[in-house]
């Protein structure tokens, strides 16, 4: 009896079908990997809303512990004849007993190399009693500064004063920032709408913020063009920085002490 062979046919993509495929997932793949990548940064923009929450709940606790009183943004009690450091520059050390709002090492410089772990002492900040967690005080979007947010000391701000003296609770205390954890009109270019003398300064222009080499330092465009801030309120959400009013007269973004 003849025995009939059955030969199985062996399935198996030709060139052009593997480069098609291949063109597939590269199309899929421009489109998707902007979406994962939107999708990251709305996570961290969400895990930066959360830390400024927690912090806007520190400073409550500080404010309740010190008669009601706000922090400052740094002291310098090293230096007797400017101890709440007016005349300070932010970059520069005024001595061993330094202490910021948030932990900082201003030896380090605003963005080293290696970021510490932790920090211990004066380099811990004023909060440190009142938090479980160092790394709040980093934003997720910003992972070259020791600190990701600066506390404002603009002249009339909530800032070192008592929880009377602010009649606007939609003034911001703490905002996404880049380098050093406080935020003034610090700027060498005089402005006709906010003012930069030590112990009066304004907000810093945001005209002066969206150009050159240090663009977006003080007002930051990490979160899809804009930034969160903590409002005194207690408030902590995304803002376009496009929209800010930082006139040093008129300001309900940045001063306590005007009607909302």
């Amino acid at each position: 009896m003849m025995q009939v062979k059955y030969h199985k046919r062996q399935l198996a993509f030709t060139l052009i079908e593997l480069l098609v495929v291949i063109a597939i997932i590269a199309i899929l793949a421009a489109f998707l990997f902007p979406v994962f990548a939107q999708a990251r940064e709305k996570a961290r923009a969400i895990s930066c809303v959360s830390n400024q929450h927690q912090i806007g709940l520190a400073i409550n606790m500080y404010r309740s512990d010190f008669d009601e009183v706000n922090p400052r943004y740094r002291q310098c009690p090293d230096t007797p004849l400017d101890t709440v450091c007016v005349n300070a520059s932010p970059t520069v050390l005024t001595g061993p007993n330094e202490i910021w709002w948030a932990p900082y090492d201003t030896t380090l410089g605003p963005e080293p190399t290696t970021l510490p772990l932790n920090y211990l002492g004066v380099k811990a900040g004023f909060l440190q009693t009142y938090v479980k967690n160092q790394q709040i005080f980093r934003c997720p979007s910003y992972g070259l500064g020791q600190v990701g947010y600066a506390m404002s000391y603009i002249y009339n701000g909530p800032m070192g004063q008592a929880d009377a003296f602010v009649s606007n609770p939609a003034v911001y205390f703490i905002w996404d920032h880049k380098r050093t954890p406080g935020c003034a009109n610090t700027s060498t270019v005089p402005s006709s709408i906010s003012s930069n003398a030590p112990g009066f300064r304004g907000p810093f222009p945001l005209d002066q913020d969206l150009t050159g080499t240090s663009a977006h330092t003080h007002y930051p465009s990490r979160h899809s063009d804009g930034f969160n801030g903590l409002k005194y309120d207690g408030s902590a959400k995304y803002r376009k920085y496009s929209n800010l009013d930082t006139n040093g007269a008129t300001s309900k973004d940045f001063l306590a002490n005007i009607l909302p």
